[in-house]
């Protein structure tokens, strides 16, 4: 009797464990698990793994001194392989800020960029509030021409800084872009409870978003989401008043089913699939969920419009086959692309200049010009 109270007592310890990795607000660092072997001009050596192989531009981030859990006080930007051994990765490296020195522990960043949009990538903007229920959220708007806006949503403890790699591009092509907050974000309001609810009232932070932009001049929206983002637009589709102004859909990623979601990440720790079901009834004893309302592919009649879909080959945390039902269910909808070799919201890592091209050509056939 002991030992079934044990193994009971073991599995709600690891059901409460994993839920944690779904609903809690934790804004910690990257996880610094690249070695550094060598510095030179312009080049770096890294210990050889899978990430360090990767094709493509990361960014580098290591701690220096004391700064909140929010910023990383080295930081440089990591491009394309430039030799490989059995043991080393040698690759291109460009705007180190901070010491960076053989020996250290750094984190392998995808979203690349740090910084505001100037300190980033060069490009103006102003800080705005976008009133929401819970209280301001804070946004970066990124001036455009035309009376079609963007509105980039990040993934699952993420920030405006994700949507960062694609804003030169939107600026380009002259969108004016509100990368935004939601609940639980760093200097946002969080959730009554303090836990992310996988979209479920994200969507109205989204909302108000849409509000905001359509009141100081947008009069059509492109909504752009990452990972946890998709799901929020989801939602946002089947259940906004406001959806009928979104004339097109980016997809990163997207974590469109959550139930499949979670078996695919037992199934990737070794962990048999059924696993997920006692963390599914974790969560729902943690917050109010409603597990059909996350499968959009049971909603699919909200997302009648133009969706342009990038999903990875490697993505260890979304699973591609939700991303290819998505793709067939929308078929006459959707321009689907699977990325070789990139990871979880790392399409645009792997080949930026294939990733724009595409996002470029999709905006153009939604966006009449100078409109």
């Amino acid at each position: 009797m002991f030992l079934v109270l044990l193994c009971l007592a073991a599995g709600a310890g690891a059901s409460w464990y994993f839920s944690g990795e779904v609903v809690e607000v934790d804004h910690s660092p990257w996880p610094a698990t690249v070695t550094i072997d060598a510095v030179s001009a312009g080049k770096v050596v890294v210990a050889r793994s899978k990430d360090t192989l990767r094709p493509g531009v990361y960014g580098l981030d290591w701690p220096e001194g004391h700064y909140g859990v929010d910023r990383h006080s080295g930081h440089a930007i990591l491009e394309g392989v430039v030799s490989s051994s059995s043991h080393t990765v040698t690759r291109r490296l460009k705007l180190v800020r901070g010491r960076l020195a053989a020996g250290m522990k750094v984190a392998l960043d995808a979203n690349v960029y740090e910084g505001n949009p100037t300190e980033a990538v060069g490009l103006p903007f102003t800080s705005v509030k976008v009133p929401d229920e819970l209280g301001p959220m804070p946004a970066w708007l990124i001036p455009g021409r035309m009376h079609t806006w963007a509105i980039v949503v990040h993934g699952l403890n993420g920030g405006h800084e994700d949507g960062l790699r694609i804003a030169p591009t939107l600026h380009r092509t002259g969108l004016p872009t509100l990368l935004i907050t939601y609940r639980g974000d760093i200097g946002a309001p969080r959730s009554p409870d303090g836990l992310h609810h996988m979209g479920l009232t994200e969507w109205r932070d989204l909302q108000a978003a849409a509000r905001y932009v359509l009141a100081h001049g947008a009069r059509r929206l492109v909504l752009i989401g990452y990972s946890m983002g998709g799901s929020i637009i989801a939602q946002f589709m089947e259940r906004s008043p406001l959806a009928h102004s979104v004339v097109g859909v980016v997809l990163d990623a997207p974590a469109l089913d959550w139930k499949a979601t979670l078996s695919y990440n037992a199934d990737e720790m070794g962990l048999p699939s059924f696993f997920a079901i006692p963390v599914e009834w974790m969560i729902g004893a943690r917050i109010a969920v409603d597990w059909e309302r996350l499968d959009a592919l049971r909603h699919t009649a909200a997302l009648h419009l133009p969706i342009l879909l990038f999903q990875g080959t490697d993505d260890q945390l979304v699973p591609i086959s939700t991303s290819d039902a998505f793709a067939r269910e929308l078929r006459a909808w959707i321009t689907y692309y699977r990325v070789p070799k990139a990871g979880h919201t790392e399409s645009w890592n792997v080949d930026p200049r294939v990733y724009e091209q595409r996002l470029v050509s999709f905006l153009a056939r939604i966006k009449p010009q100078g409109r």
